[in-house]
């Protein structure tokens, strides 16, 4: 070929541009050899240096895979194709494409072992994710790799004490002892460690140590590890203090921490009584707030939005109705904002800009999340009505699910930064009506729920509890999970058109089979309980004894993923539930470290049954064992948020798997778990009815008709 290279081969030419430094001409003309001599080692070396000079990763990669299938083993060609891939995730990582990212780091390791940047990235990816245990083997990869790296070791001894579970620790106590020894370790960091490992008295003492306003962000970031390590008398001590380093909120966020002093929850509690107990604190700190910051002390802080940023997520999970408490901090923080951001708290001010009604959708999890595969049907459905649709996402997470979302949206808005900036810019869209999927899980959203950033605002069940807000004009929710006096349960009015599950939910790729021993369970009938440590109340105690104490043959199959010691408490509760049973807690309990979506649905389809839990059903995680064939055998609550489960079983035609209390639902979960035929037969009627199920149609249709009705009472034009 002698026409498109001014006269020389395609070889050649590739030769002559890669000496001259030209490295798009040189990556053209190599692609052109190697397409025309494949098994030419010449063409394929320059087009993979010629790729690598134009940061063309993935065209580099099969270029190397060619020339290790000529020269297997070839360590530098190794080399390179592990660093392309490494390299390639680290970008896939940065577009927030994780799993992609993943595949692309497991295939750099899987080129060459000793590859420390892919076993550290890896590595940070699982800690991400709070999947500590699969951390660990690249972690002491790393050490062994490089014993002399201070960085790698304590990696390793901070990732070694987060996923000691035990109590007492055992392997984090030896590795907090590594830890402490290591020259020049910043305080705070270490104590951080030291509250995982159960030493929450160092841990605040380090706290309690400082004394420069400049450390408090990091001395609140420790307040924190104490409450998800359930040592909240430590955190409120220690938010407390850092409050007052920043004058109880005349320096901002101040008034974030001392909120936090007071409203501080831990993840898991002892027993009933010491849910009661921090349930009767909270309600006591909320009253201890209002008298503190009466307008002459709102006056003297600082009027940023950040200094309310606090949420009563884990309130919901102690099985009460929190409409009263809600109402009361709603008030509060209405108030105060009344006098940081008034504007902001005002309806827009008329004229509406003209053109199509304008619904907005705002949440942080438009991307590969519950809430994400929950709601994102509901931006195609919502714009199919000739509405303009706006999506919100809050940073820092971004990745492909929040483009594919954005594609079915008019506008995508990828927000992130200050709480003042990010109200600007969704009040400056002008929209009719602005919709939170899942109010309350994000503390910004709380803060940006109860401000007026559209004519109507409306919020659903992503976290199934009022907010508590006046601003707030709707709550959405689903006819078939909520109870009679539902309406008590809420603060705002409720619509209840919505039929089945409310929504077309997004569907992961059906479950691969395999073998208990590959997932880390044993034999014998398996009683999985999926659910986060905090979703657990003391209530599923006694029922969970009594199921494995009637199949001494059973196993119960838990979720790790909080802090270690919450994670201690919590064992430590069931453990004495079983003896109390007459069951082996020893044998008869296993946790699981926290896993990936894939992995874990493979885990529901090796398991027997899935046992329910009291107050607050499964949701996500019912729809995920239900997808893997795995029957869910629940009790209903009075709150929708325990009904979620039922909802869907009835709608299955599951209507025996749903009992009346405690004592019917161990005995149904241990007659499906004995009975093989009767678990095949469920397996089938699931198959067959849960897509329509999933499909969700008419659930649209009525959203649309909600949504239509809080339009016109905005005053929004007809489509």
């Amino acid at each position: 070929m002698v026409d498109a290279f001014g006269g020389l081969a395609p070889l050649d030419a590739a030769r002559a541009a890669f000496a001259a430094g030209d490295w798009p001409a040189a990556l053209t003309a190599a692609q052109a050899a190697v397409a025309r001599q494949p098994d030419s080692v010449e063409a394929l070396v320059l087009a993979v240096n010629s790729a690598l000079r134009n940061d063309a990763l993935a065209l580099a990669v099969p270029w190397l895979e060619a020339l290790l299938r000529r020269h297997p083993g070839h360590a530098q060609f190794t080399r390179l194709l592990s660093t392309a891939h490494n390299n390639l995730g680290a970008r896939q990582l940065a577009a927030g494409e994780t799993t992609a990212a993943l595949g692309a780091f497991t295939r750099a390791i899987a080129a060459w072992p000793d590859n420390t940047d892919a076993l550290f990235n890896r590595a940070r990816l699982a800690l991400g994710a709070g999947q500590y245990a699969l951390a660990l083997p690249d972690l002491r990869r790393m050490v062994a790799l490089a014993p002399q790296d201070p960085g790698a070791a304590v990696l390793l001894a901070e990732t070694e004490i987060a996923d000691d579970a035990d109590e007492p620790p055992l392997r984090g106590r030896a590795a907090l002892a590594r830890l402490a020894a290591v020259p020049g370790l910043d305080r705070l960091r270490l104590a951080f460690s030291q509250a995982d490992a159960g030493d929450g008295e160092a841990a605040l003492d380090a706290v309690l140590a400082l004394d420069d306003a400049t450390r408090a962000e990091a001395g609140a970031a420790l307040a924190h590890r104490l409450a998800e390590c359930s040592d909240a008398a430590r955190a409120r001590q220690a938010f407390a203090h850092v409050a007052g380093l920043l004058g109880r909120g005349r320096i901002a966020p101040g008034m974030q921490w001392a909120i936090g002093s007071r409203l501080v929850l831990p993840l898991v509690y002892r027993d009933r009584e010491d849910l009661a107990l921090h349930r009767r604190e909270w309600s006591e700190g909320l009253a201890a707030l209002d008298a503190e910051f009466d307008g002459a002390m709102l006056a003297r802080c600082a009027p940023r939005l950040e200094q309310l940023q606090w949420t009563h997520f884990l309130l919901a999970y102690q099985g009460h109705n929190d409409a009263p408490l809600a109402a009361r901090l709603g008030a509060f923080v209405g108030r105060c904002l009344d006098v940081f951001a008034p504007a902001l708290r005002a309806s827009p001010s008329p004229p509406r800009r003209p053109g199509r009604p304008r619904v907005g959708f705002l949440s942080s999890a438009f991307r590969y999340s519950t809430a994400g595969s929950y709601f994102g049907s509901w931006i195609g459905a919502t714009r199919a009505r000739g509405w303009q649709v706006e999506v919100f996402q809050l940073g820092p997470a971004f990745d492909d699910f929040t483009t594919r979302i954005g594609r079915d949206a008019d506008h995508l808005h990828r927000l992130d930064g200050p709480l003042a900036t990010i109200a600007d810019a969704v009040r400056a869209r002008d929209l009719d009506l602005l919709v939170y999927p899942d109010l309350g899980v994000d503390a910004r959203i709380n803060v940006l729920g109860a401000l007026r950033l559209a004519r109507r605002q409306a919020m659903a069940w992503g976290q199934p509890c009022t907010s508590g807000s006046d601003r707030i004009d709707a709550f959405i929710g689903c006819a078939d999970m909520e109870p009679p006096d539902a309406r008590d349960h809420y603060v705002e009015p409720v619509l209840l058109g919505l039929p089945g599950i409310g929504t077309r939910y997004t569907a992961p790729e059906p479950p691969q089979r395999l073998p208990r021993a590959e997932l880390g369970l044993p034999e014998g009938r398996l009683y999985l309980v999926p659910q986060s440590p905090f979703k657990i109340h003391p209530d599923a105690d006694a029922m969970l004894g009594a199921t494995l104490a009637a199949d001494p043959g059973g196993v119960l199959v838990l979720f790790g993923g909080e802090r270690p010691r919450s994670i201690a408490r919590l064992r430590q509760r069931l453990e004495g539930a079983l003896r109390a049973a007459g069951a082996d807690p020893v044998r008869q309990i296993l946790f699981l470290p926290m896993t990936r979506r894939s992995r874990f649905l493979s885990i529901c389809a090796a398991c027997d049954v899935m046992v329910d839990t009291p107050h607050w059903s499964g949701g996500n995680t019912t729809i995920d064992a239900l997808l893997s064939g795995l029957p869910v055998v629940t009790v209903p609550g009075a709150l929708m948020r325990g009904r979620q489960s039922m909802a869907m079983l009835r709608a299955l035609g599951l209507d025996d798997l749903v009992c009346p209390d405690a004592v019917q639902q161990a005995r149904t979960a241990v007659a499906v778990a004995r009975d093989p035929a009767r678990r095949a037969d469920l397996a089938r009627t699931i198959a067959e009815r849960l897509p329509e199920v999933l499909q969700g149609g008419r659930a649209l249709d009525r959203l649309g008709d909600h949504l239509a009705g809080l339009l016109a009472d905005a005053g929004a034009p007809a489509p």
